[in-house]
């Protein structure tokens, strides 16, 4: 027992001493060293993610080094991650009024400047403080980006495109596609305005840009049905199947529109027709053509249609359901029942829906710019399964 209270007592006597001579060194450390090792831990806890203890050091940091910008840069970017934009913005001004800074430390200040207006919705001054940096450094790819986005967040089609224009961060073909995109958007923008003629011309370019454009042809035609153009709207309706097949589907509904105001509407059965000869994998001619068969009381020939739909793809939902609808509306009452109790044993329905390849956003709708991670040409259709 003497031994252990001997061993304790040493263990106690040198961590006394360790605390002792950990004092001493401190005091006998310069405000400037104590500043540096207050920064590293900072540094240490941002790194970790430990924002408030980061915080912590680093204002005990300028407290004891006012020259040290980077912490001060550092502290307005925390309060910023923690939804404190405007008292970001207050810390990265004022370093600013600081006569002896560095280009290198001002493009620092504005590239936070520019985070800390974004988050607060104030645009233009954002762009400013973008247009800073690259006054001071033209080639800072982050900033261009930084830019871009922020063009995009504000709705200023014209400059993002003039801007991405000038990117070559992209292929040829992926660019031109973008750029069509940011047409269609300032297209979108003039119509809001009512400015139908202006907005075309937007919409025209961005076919030009991009042949395969679908939201091109679809706000075209839907320019010209507002104006009661209809016979113009039927073209560029027509354009999107024979250019874009894949997005054939997002021309149907208007078709139908369009064609019944025209007194037309026999057209769009010879539509279909051609669109499943030319691209037979574009499963909702068939869909459309079966539905039109029904309409007319083939309901022959529609279950024919709807077979051969099965043979592309078995895993339609609308399908199933149609086939089970004509099968009964034909008095072929066991085979729609075993249908309907196939589909009712599945585990797992298929629905169709448009999801974004970058951030998984969903959306009933196509959408050819995320509204949530902000990407291009990102929607594709998926099955989406419900338990």
């Amino acid at each position: 027992m003497e031994v252990i209270h001997i061993v304790a007592l040493s263990l106690i006597v040198f961590i006394l001493a360790l605390g002792f001579i950990i004092i001493k060194i401190k005091r006998k450390m310069s405000p400037l060293n104590q500043a540096h090792l207050e920064y590293i831990a900072g540094l240490n806890h941002m790194i970790n993610g430990e924002n408030d203890k980061a915080l912590e050091h680093l204002r005990k940091t300028v407290r004891l080094n006012t020259d040290l910008i980077d912490a001060y840069i550092k502290i307005g970017d925390i309060l910023r991650v923690q939804g404190h934009a405007d008292q970001a913005v207050k810390v990265h001004r004022d370093l600013l009024v600081r006569e002896e800074l560095s280009d290198h430390k001002r493009i620092a200040i504005y590239k936070s400047l520019a985070l800390d207006y974004q988050q607060l919705g104030s645009y233009s001054q954002a762009v400013d403080a973008c247009e800073q940096v690259l006054s001071m450094n033209k080639n800072s790819q982050w900033t261009k980006d930084m830019l871009l986005s922020v063009y995009e967040e504000m709705g200023d089609w014209r400059n993002a495109f003039a801007l991405f224009k000038k990117s070559d961060k992209n292929s040829k073909d992926n660019k031109n596609r973008i750029l069509a995109c940011y047409k269609v958007e300032e297209g979108l923008s003039l119509a809001a305005l009512k400015k139908e003629h202006e907005a075309r011309l937007c919409f025209r370019e961005a076919i030009k840009l991009d042949k395969a454009c679908a939201g091109g042809y679809q706000e075209l035609a839907d320019s010209y049905i507002r104006e009661d153009r209809l016979k113009d709207a039927l073209a560029a309706l027509k354009q999107l199947i024979q250019r874009a097949p894949e997005q054939a589907y997002l021309a149907f509904s208007r078709l139908k529109h369009v064609l019944f105001d025209m007194g037309q509407f026999s057209e769009i059965e010879r539509l279909y027709v051609d669109l499943m000869k030319t691209n037979p994998d574009v499963i909702e001619a068939y869909i459309g053509l079966s539905d039109l068969l029904e309409k007319k009381g083939e309901l022959l020939q529609a279950i024919d249609v709807c077979k051969k739909a099965m043979e592309k793809d078995d895993s339609r939902l609308e399908l199933k359901i149609m086939l089970i609808r004509l099968r009964s509306k034909l008095g072929m009452k066991d085979q729609a029942a075993n249908l309907a109790e196939k589909l009712a044993q599945e585990i797992v329905a298929d629905h169709h829906n448009f999801v974004c390849a970058e951030c998984n956003y969903q959306s009933n709708d196509y959408f050819w710019h995320c509204p949530e991670c902000r990407a291009w040409n990102s929607a594709k259709r998926v099955k989406i399964a419900y338990p």
